[in-house]
């Protein structure tokens, strides 16, 4: 075997005419390099020739491709013209061009590369068209064009990729993929996340197609209403949607038909004036805090598989306003359950939701009156605790992860009267850690979870044996699990001052000093 390995050399390489046996050339990082050879398209035994990362590289005129398996031109950001082509490519060969400055690709590659699978063509920056022929390729699974900065357009023939599963056209100027793509029913992950200025209208119409799509990213396409099909809810298959920084004032109705949906984000919407009805099996929300206030009592009213409701817009430093909006969350999320007593009595389902924040100060809201960081805290509830139609639970806030937690009513006096005893399981919770999107998996310890434990599910009039909940003096909480730190607070119905700082923060008059945590500290 014959070979030439030279790490570096002047602005150009040698005369390859005497070399007639050559079969690897390795050029990587050769940093000062600005010319191949001619001569190089007489090498008609070369297996492999690596140029990547010779950024310097301008000039490369012919490749002999008879013999080749391998040719890396990766990252070699000043090579704008891809080389002329001698003899017929073997259908094993392996082109690499990612982060390359080339304007245009070569249709033959893709007349003779049917068997092609993956085809990664990121960072790109002067590429401005993809050659129809691609559309060729018939086994390939994933097209990656993220960072194609002056890409503006996709083949018209797109969907003929019948069995294309990945499609990255993130950082792109595509702003209206063609209507072929709805075809493309093995697709499962469809990218388009884009560069500031660009504005993107998707299909109007994907009704029986894109069957397959789990994965759909459109965040900072500059949407508006109209910019998203009405009716995205065909999607059956769609578990995930990003939608962040978008400039829509509302969503198309039919997003409440995503029966698989799990995670929807939503975050940097500036002009979203309130959420649509969410999908049934919505699990995990990222939104701005403004616009998870304006829809808070819709969280707890219908949807109560959602459990993670992430924001993302705080202000790291600001630890006053943080615990501003944390207690604001808390209040606005527990009161809301207020509405709910009825179905309380009923069921004891909402002691087993969870609910989620995310932030790096994970700092438990001053909301909280009680808090510590045991595996169980006792308090002494105040004399005549219990107001009938008025106190609704025990609120709990937590940073951990947590299985399950026993809470106990233990007697004032005692005199023969045994504790209330009861075990609720969050297997909610257990639910909700598994399914986490990768973003937040990442976060989890910045979790800070908050759950009511209603007094309907405690309290057992039986073994009460006729006494009253102002009959015992303590709550005793036990938590199963790897708790770092809790809060409890005694909830009751409709606390005025909490209500009305609340209705200032709906109507975006935020206090300049903030009071809530003031009236708190206060009492």
């Amino acid at each position: 075997k014959t070979a030439v390995e030279i790490c570096r050399l002047p602005l150009r390489t040698p005369n390859f005419t005497g070399m007639p046996n050559l079969e690897y050339v390795n050029f990587y990082k050769c940093s000062n390099l600005e010319e191949v050879h001619h001569s190089m398209g007489y090498c008609r035994k070369l297996i492999r020739l690596s140029l990547s990362y010779c950024k310097s590289l301008k000039r490369f005129p012919c490749v002999n491709v008879e013999s080749l398996e391998s040719l890396s031109l990766g990252y070699c950001s000043s090579l704008e013209k891809f080389p002329e082509i001698h003899g017929r490519m073997k259908p094993e060969i392996q082109i690499h061009m990612l982060g390359s400055g080339i304007r245009e690709l070569p249709s033959s590659y893709f007349q003779y590369q049917t068997h092609i699978t993956d085809l990664h063509l990121s960072f790109m920056k002067n590429l401005v068209a993809l050659p129809s022929s691609i559309c060729r390729l018939k086994s390939l699974v994933s097209l990656n064009v993220w960072g194609c900065q002056k890409l503006e357009s996709l083949p018209e023939v797109i969907g003929d990729l019948e069995n294309l599963e990945e499609l990255d056209a993130r950082g792109t100027l595509i702003s209206r993929p063609p209507s072929t793509i709805v075809r493309l029913n093995k697709l499962k992950i469809l990218k388009f996340e884009k560069r500031d200025g660009v504005h993107f209208e998707f299909p109007p119409v994907v009704a029986e197609g894109l069957r397959s799509l789990v994965h759909l990213n459109l965040s900072d396409c500059n949407l508006i209403d109209g910019g998203l099909p009405e009716d995205i809810g065909s999607l059956s298959s769609l578990k995930e949607l990003y939608l962040n920084g978008n400039n829509f004032e509302h969503l198309p109705r039919s997003i409440a038909q995503l029966g698989a949906l799990r995670i929807l984000h939503l975050r940097d919407c500036k002009r979203l004036t309130r959420l649509p009805e969410l999908p049934p099996e919505l699990n995990e929300l990222h939104v701005d805090c403004h616009t998870a206030m304006k829809s808070i009592h819709d969280f707890v009213t219908k949807r109560k598989k959602l459990q993670c409701v992430i924001f993302e817009s705080f202000d790291y430093e600001d630890d006053a306003h943080n615990d501003y909006i944390y207690n604001l969350f808390a209040h606005a999320l527990f009161q809301n359950i207020s509405s709910l007593r009825h179905d309380i009595s009923a069921s004891d389902s909402l002691s087993e939701n969870v609910f989620t924040i995310v932030h790096p100060r994970k700092k438990i809201p001053s909301w909280f009156h009680h808090q510590g960081w045991d595996s169980s805290v006792s308090v002494n509830l105040p004399e005549n605790w219990y107001i009938p139609d008025k106190f609704l639970g025990f609120a709990v806030c937590f940073n951990g992860s947590l299985i399950d937690t026993t809470a106990q009513l233990i007697p004032v006096c005692d005199d023969g009267m045994t504790c209330i005893t009861q075990k609720l399981t969050l297997f909610n919770h257990s639910e909700c850690d598994t399914e986490l999107s990768g973003s937040l998996k990442r976060d989890t310890e910045f979790a800070i979870h908050f759950l009511l434990v209603p007094l309907v599910v405690l309290w057992d009039t039986f073994e009460a044996n006729g006494k009253t909940p102002n009959d015992y003096g303590i709550i005793r909480l036990s938590f199963t699990g790897e708790m770092n730190k809790y809060g409890v607070r005694l909830l009751y119905k409709e606390e005025p001052e909490d209500e009305t700082l609340l209705q200032m923060r709906l109507n975006n008059n935020e206090p300049t000093e903030h009071p809530l945590r003031k009236g708190i500290q206060q009492r």
